[in-house]
C-alpha cells in the first residue's frame, strides 16, 4: 500500500469521535500531484493552513499573570473554547455546529487533564473570570500550541499576546527549542498576532476531506 493509498484510509481517532468515517488527507500546497491525484479520488478541498515556528534559541522568559487550569476551570473553558473555532475545518457541511462544538470542547477538556495537549494556561481577571486559555504539548525537543482562544469581551486587549509568552516560557523551561502553531491561513488576527510575536512561517498545506 503506497503512502496516498494509506492516507486515504478513515482517521480512527476522528472516525470514533464523530461516530462516522471521516477521511482527511492533508497535502503540502507545493504537491500540485498529490493534489492533482486526491481532485480525482473525490477529494474536496476544505482548507488552508499555515505553521508558524518560533525560534526558542534567543528567547528570554517574560513575566506573566497566566496559570495553569484545573478542573475548576473546565466548565467557563467549555464555554469559550466551544464557541471559538466556528470557521475551523470542523465546519459546515462536514460537521455541524454542534459537532464543532463539541470537539473544541473535549480537545480544551482533555488539555487541562493532561490528555493529548499536555496543559492549559488561563489569564484571568482580578475577579477570577478567564479572559482567554493556551493549550501545549511537546514533542521531542519541539513544543506546539493546540488551542488559543481569547474571550470576545477581551479581544483586542494584547490578551493573546500574554499566552503567547506564557506558552514560550513553559517551552523554553522544558528545554524545547522552537515553539511550533498551526493556523487557518484566512484567520489574519491570528496570523498578524504570529508574526508580530516574531514567529516564521514554515510551510502551508491544504486539507481535503472525502465522504
Amino acid at each position: 500500500m503506497d503512502s496516498i493509498t494509506q492516507q486515504h484510509l478513515p482517521d480512527p481517532w476522528l472516525s470514533d469521535f464523530f461516530a462516522r468515517p471521516i477521511i482527511q488527507v492533508k497535502a503540502d500546497s507545493q504537491d500540485y500531484a498529490q493534489i492533482q491525484h486526491l481532485q480525482t479520488q473525490g477529494f474536496q478541498f476544505v482548507e488552508g493552513e499555515i505553521e508558524f515556528c518560533f525560534s526558542l534559541a534567543e528567547y528570554q522568559e517574560k513575566t506573566t499573570a497566566c496559570q495553569v487550569a484545573t478542573a475548576e476551570d473546565i466548565a467557563e473553558l467549555e464555554v469559550l473554547f466551544g464557541q471559538a473555532f466556528p470557521t475551523s475545518r470542523f465546519r459546515e457541511p462536514w460537521f455541524s455546529a454542534a459537532e464543532n462544538q463539541r470537539f473544541y470542547r473535549t480537545w480544551i477538556a482533555r488539555a487541562v487533564r493532561g490528555e493529548f495537549d499536555q496543559l492549559c494556561f488561563v489569564l484571568k481577571t482580578a475577579s477570577g473570570q478567564i479572559q482567554g486559555g493556551i493549550s501545549l504539548r511537546l514533542v521531542g525537543e519541539q513544543a506546539r500550541i493546540g488551542l488559543l482562544a481569547v474571550s470576545p469581551v477581551y479581544q483586542r486587549q494584547g490578551i493573546a499576546t500574554i499566552l503567547l509568552q506564557a506558552a514560550q516560557n513553559w517551552a523554553k523551561l522544558q528545554r524545547a527549542n522552537s515553539l511550533l502553531v498551526s493556523t487557518q491561513i484566512g484567520n489574519l488576527p491570528a496570523i498578524n498576532a504570529y508574526l508580530k510575536q516574531g514567529a516564521k512561517m514554515l510551510s502551508t498545506s491544504y486539507w481535503f476531506y472525502r465522504k
